[in-house]
């Protein structure tokens, strides 16, 4: 589970929230795991962050799930790849699982993108909701449908209306975690990090 990064796309009103929900939802529940998310979730697991800077630095199994995720990592605002890249290529050592929605995955940042190990397309219908999703690395490619009722979204805790904030990508407090780490595992660091 650890550094594997998940994004849905799909057209508004699509389903790929209640997707990216339902697989953090499924993985908190029989796991114990704890959830990151700026979409707000009524559940003991799921902690609300609006910036990278409430994410915790540590080695916990966990799920970060970002909602729109354009509205904060815009592919044309390369002002913040710097600190995005880092995060990113470093979500295997800290042990998370990114999920992320989209309208079009050409929307956000190119790191986010390129690092993609499942992209999920989904449609949907009066009826039904469609999922593609391709894997990636091994090139899969599996499909399958929901059929809209409302037992579908039965037992689902959160606000499907919630418009989230645009996410703060801003690293000065992660570095802060990351120095301070280092200061009690690392103390031969000590010189190349005061």
């Amino acid at each position: 589970m650890s550094g594997i990064i998940m994004g849905a796309q799909g057209q508004q009103r699509s389903g790929k929230t209640f997707l990216m929900y339902s697989i953090a939802q499924k993985l908190s529940d029989d796991f114990d795991l704890d959830v990151y998310s700026n979409i707000i979730v009524r559940h003991k697991n799921w902690k609300y962050i609006n910036s990278l800077n409430d994410f915790p630095f540590d080695f916990k199994p966990k799920v970060l799930f970002i909602d729109e995720i354009y509205n904060g990592a815009d592919a044309n605002d390369w002002k913040k790849l710097k600190d995005i890249s880092i995060f990113i290529n470093t979500l295997g050592k800290q042990n998370v699982l990114f999920l992320f929605t989209t309208i079009d995955f050409n929307m956000v940042f190119n790191r986010i993108r390129n690092q993609l190990t499942y992209a999920i397309f989904v449609k949907s219908d009066a009826k039904h909701i469609y999922y593609r999703s391709i894997g990636v690395t091994q090139m899969t490619q599996a499909d399958f449908t929901l059929r809209k009722c409302k037992d579908l979204y039965k037992g689902a805790l959160y606000d499907h209306t919630f418009v989230p904030l645009e996410f703060d990508w801003n690293m000065d407090n992660f570095k802060d975690k990351l120095i301070n780490y280092y200061k009690q595992e690392y103390p031969e660091l000590l010189d190349y990090i005061t």
